[in-house]
């Protein structure tokens, strides 16, 4: 909007006004119009005389409508190509017309070209809002989903489990005391046995029970396991599950040692009637010119595997060792330790 300009100059009379003719009267401002005519340029009534009598009051200021020929007009719209002018100046040498003066030119009105930017701009700025409103607004619909999903209802148990669970063994016996002499005296038969005590702990326990004394040469190792919950395990991840997984291990790993393997792929066989699940797996093992048959007995029990190997040299000044033998012995010592361990405390 432009500024006020200079106030327009108020109508006031001239100093001759005041001059007095030769008969004592003031003389008027103007001649006085015949009655029914019409100053030219100007319509009837319309400014019929100005107020000579004294000065426009000190609030009176520029009007919208400027005076001139053909009576009021509006002053000019700054942005039709007018002026912000708003000074007047009065003209009193042509009969009191007022006239505009501009003061300075009015800011261009912005084009149509500029509008339709503007609007764009506008438009884009609105899609801005609208979007990232909807992004709240998703944002806030899931949260709330999710936070009534996580609080209503019973809560789901994990999808495997992480504890022992009941009748699962939280221990196992000490495998150096879990064979009882009697079968060690008939299978190890022969003085100078020695026994050694290779791992002992709540959950693990390992032993060995040689006898070395010519033409026998035999060797029982005996590992008692009691496994824990596997997340990796089959089912869901049990004790017990952890340890059929490592019963199926064994028995693959005895039937394909691998081909560097100094031992033979094992005959497998299964053991009924010693606990849940039992197999025995025979093979002969050469080693740097040393021949040995070995046999191991696998039981299942639970969380608990069971291994015992009885292993008999025959080469080298010992004589062989039939397999049933092996087998008989292997067996026996199994079932000795399965006893031990189901004294032990269960969960």
């Amino acid at each position: 909007m432009a500024q006020q300009g200079t106030p327009p100059r108020r109508l006031t009379r001239r100093a001759e006004d005041d001059q007095h003719g030769p008969d004592g009267e003031r003389r008027a401002r103007r001649a006085v119009r015949p009655a029914g005519s019409q100053r030219p340029g100007w319509e009837q009534g319309a400014f019929e005389s100005y107020d000579t009598d004294a000065d426009l009051p000190s609030w009176a200021g520029p009007s919208d409508y400027q005076g001139r020929s053909g009576g009021p007009r509006r002053r000019p719209d700054p942005y039709q190509g007018g002026y912000a002018g708003d000074a007047l100046r009065v003209d009193d040498t042509d009969g009191g017309s007022a006239t505009a003066v501009p003061d300075s030119p009015a800011a261009p009105r912005p084009t149509r070209r500029q509008g339709r930017a503007a609007a764009a701009r506008l438009r884009k700025s609105r899609r801005r809002v609208y979007r990232w409103c909807g992004v709240a607004v998703v944002l806030c619909v899931v949260g709330a989903v999710i936070a009534l999903v996580a609080t209503s209802g019973t809560p789901k148990p994990p999808p495997y489990v992480t504890t022992l669970q009941h009748g699962e063994f939280t221990s196992v016996p000490s495998a150096c005391t879990s064979v009882n002499a009697a079968v060690l005296a008939q299978y190890l038969p022969g003085s100078g046995r020695t026994t050694t005590n290779q791992l002992s702990e709540s959950t693990q326990s390992e032993c060995s029970f040689t006898i070395d004394a010519k033409p026998v040469f035999r060797l029982l190792e005996v590992t008692t396991t009691a496994y824990q919950p596997f997340a990796a395990a089959s089912g869901d991840g049990s004790a017990s599950d952890n340890a059929r997984d490592n019963l199926a291990d064994s028995k693959a790993a005895l039937a394909d040692p691998g081909k560097k393997s100094p031992l033979s792929p094992a005959q497998i066989t299964s053991v009924p009637g010693l606990g849940q699940q039992a197999f025995s797996a025979y093979q002969q093992e050469n080693a740097s010119g040393l021949v040995s048959d070995i046999v191991t007995v696998v039981v299942l029990e639970r969380n608990v595997l069971v291994t015992v190997e009885l292993s008999a040299q025959r080469s080298a000044g010992f004589s062989p060792t039939p397999a049933a033998t092996l087998q008989a012995g292997a067996t026996a010592a199994a079932r000795d330790v399965l006893a031990k361990v189901l004294a032990q405390p269960t969960a």
